[in-house]
């Protein structure tokens, strides 16, 4: 019995710091219906039962997923050095988890996708809208966490260093979907059709192939920081290298992409059967092509 006890990692002196950390956690969690009544403008219950609104549903468990995501890492970090300096640390990254889920879907609606209003076709009841949204929380939740463990302990100027990764992974992914755009616009021209304009019209087969990209690319991103060392003394440096490896895994990540699809789809018209057809089939194994890249990247180098 005792050898059975040697082998568990939890002391006594640890049990009250993961108890204020899951506590924590959880209002942070909870404070997300109060936050979707606000932006909704009426409750949940209306808005989820009454109206069967399928959209604003899919877009809530992206956000619960991707604050779940996120307080991972915030847990992750060493324990302060009291109960205070641990509460006031886990509130501020947390605080800060939830201002990264606003401002990513400001960035995302008003620069990624301009064109749209997301929120706008979300309380629409448009379930293409509620699948980019939710997709753009996780992925940015994603490279948050890796990098709230990058920096190496629970720390404020760990904080500032989140904060300068998110506004980094922000433009990657911003360049991500201006390229989707492009590649969607060009080769639907004759067509008359956009990526954005699709997604405005409920084409699904579309919203998860272009999500599916999107969350492809913030894995493999993750990678860099098992690949680039946090050194506080060198933070520029650490800085600097995470973002030239980030965009290396970037672009590798979209090419060993491309070359996967034509092995495992060939000779299927990509842009036929999802830009036209909407066929979900097509787009959600090519989401899955992405982000099986992307898992590949994080189990190589973390």
């Amino acid at each position: 019995m005792e050898n059975l006890t040697q082998m568990i990692m939890l002391s006594d002196a640890s049990l009250a710091y993961y108890a204020i950390d899951f506590v924590i956690l959880m209002g942070f969690m909870a404070t997300l219906r109060l936050l979707a009544t606000n932006i909704a403008g009426i409750s949940l219950q209306d808005l989820l039962a009454q109206q069967d609104n399928f959209a604003a549903g899919i877009a809530l468990a992206g956000a619960i997923i991707a604050v779940a995501v996120l307080m991972m890492g915030v847990v992750a970090g060493d324990a302060g050095a009291t109960y205070v300096e641990e509460i006031t640390l886990m509130v501020s990254y947390g605080i800060a988890a939830m201002v990264f889920m606003g401002l990513t879907r400001k960035i995302f609606d008003k620069i990624g996708l301009r064109q749209i209003s997301i929120h706008n076709e979300i309380m629409a009841g448009n379930v293409a809208a509620g699948v980019v949204d939710a997709f753009n929380l996780i992925a940015t939740a994603i490279i948050i966490r890796a990098a709230m463990s990058w920096v190496d302990g629970s720390t404020f100027l760990g904080l500032a260093v989140v904060v300068g990764i998110f506004l980094i992974s922000q433009l990657i992914l911003i360049i991500a979907t201006l390229y989707r755009n492009s590649v969607f616009n060009r080769r639907h021209k004759d067509k008359g059709k956009t990526l954005q304009s699709e997604i405005k019209d409920g084409n699904i087969a579309l919203a998860i192939r272009f999500s599916g990209y999107r969350l492809g690319v913030a894995l493999a991103i993750t990678a860099t920081s098992g690949l680039v060392v946090y050194d506080p003394g060198l933070l520029e440096f650490s800085v600097l290298s995470w973002v030239i490896m980030a965009i290396i895994i970037f672009v590798s990540q979209t090419l060993l992409s491309i070359i996967l699809r034509y092995i495992l789809l060939p000779k299927v018209n990509i842009a036929e059967e999802v830009g036209e057809q909407g066929n979900v089939a097509i787009g959600s194994i090519e989401a899955a092509i992405y982000i099986g890249i992307g898992l590949a990247f994080v189990g190589l180098f973390t």
